[in-house]
């Protein structure tokens, strides 16, 4: 298997289409944002050349706004209905300053579902995360996760060693896969542990094919 960047918004719409995956978020479509190699790119893994794991990166500097600002604004800009805070509001200060979105992580045929396909799923991310952190060396990097993701351990799968509640609702649930109950993350200083992770699980992996 090979892995690759694609910045191309033509060659991702046909590899997205071949996957059978329905829609891109509208964070990272290329069709409702204005991306460049200098802010985003998105990540394929191929088998034969057939694709088999797709995941997108965008990065935005936001200085000194307030993330809670910069998400109800841009949320709202995307779906094209602003989100309204969860009350009571929950402390967040983890995310901010220049900041990676790393999403619409898709395994073609539902592969990611087991062994195979998760240890697959986990060496894909690990790479997105490298490459991020080399390209871009955000603050941070983090995406949306649905509930039944985080009981499945998803979150940590991809990367992301830390979690916290989701801070918006919208009364019509804009999502087509479902509104995310959570945000998870993995700061700067935490990269080098996450790197150190997936070696020993390369190494575990090895050893016992």
């Amino acid at each position: 298997m090979t892995i690759r960047q694609v910045h191309d918004p033509v060659e991702l719409e046909r590899m997205v289409h071949s996957m059978g995956k329905q829609s891109l978020s509208p964070i990272l479509d290329p069709g409702k944002n204005d991306f460049t190699a200098a802010n985003s790119f998105w990540l394929v893994a191929e088998a034969e050349g057939v694709p088999q794991m797709i995941g997108g990166v965008r990065v935005d500097d936001l200085r000194d706004l307030d993330i809670r600002t910069y998400w109800q604004r841009s949320l709202g800009r995307v779906f094209g209905q602003i989100p309204e805070p969860l009350e009571p509001k929950i402390p967040f200060t983890s995310v901010s300053g220049k900041i990676a979105y790393f999403g619409d992580l898709y395994s073609a045929g539902r592969s990611g579902l087991g062994r195979t396909g998760r240890d697959n799923l986990r060496l894909f991310t690990t790479v997105g995360h490298y490459l991020t952190h080399l390209e871009f060396s955000p603050d941070v990097t983090y995406c949306f996760v649905r509930d039944v993701d985080v009981q499945r351990g998803t979150p940590a799968v991809y990367g992301f060693l830390e979690l916290s509640p989701f801070l918006y609702q919208w009364g019509s649930d804009p999502y087509p896969s479902g509104c995310p109950e959570w945000i998870a993350f993995t700061r700067k200083d935490q990269v080098h542990a996450l790197m150190a992770s997936a070696k020993r699980f390369i190494e575990e992996s090895t050893r016992r094919k």
